[in-house]
């Protein structure tokens, strides 16, 4: 039996009729877009609650759905994309500091081996100073 798409607004419960036992048959269906056999479609509660789905809004459904998979995964990618460009300048902003106290400390050193470099060259400076 061929199945075709609707779409229900509330949830039915509708009655098929009997089995072969003479049991009743209900067949529950959520709300929502639904593919269901063109028996059940075309049962007149299912007809009165229902609208039938052509192939172009089954299409916009499949792309909305594909569109809002993509969204969620470009929001997903975009966070990641913020918090890392916000860590590169966290770690910029380090580098920069840490290169500011490597020329400190670079000066410091150049600064103290002069000094030595002075006390080497004239060691009777340094026996007048300690006189």
């Amino acid at each position: 039996m061929s199945k075709v798409k609707i779409f229900l607004s509330k949830p039915l419960v509708v009655n098929m009729g009997k089995d072969q036992d003479g049991q009743q048959i209900n067949l529950n269906l959520p709300q929502g877009l639904q593919e269901v056999d063109q028996e059940v479609a075309e049962h007149w509660f299912v007809k009165h609650h229902s609208q039938e789905i052509t192939q172009d809004v089954v299409v916009n459904h499949e792309l909305q759905e594909a569109y809002d998979k993509l969204k969620e995964e470009f929001d997903a990618l975009q966070t990641q994309s913020d918090a890392a460009t916000k860590k590169i300048a966290d770690l910029e902003k380090q580098a920069k500091a840490d290169a500011k106290e490597i020329a400190e400390l670079k000066q410091k050193i150049a600064d103290a081996s002069s000094a030595d470099n002075s006390k080497d060259a004239d060691p009777k400076a340094e026996d007048k100073k300690a006189k």
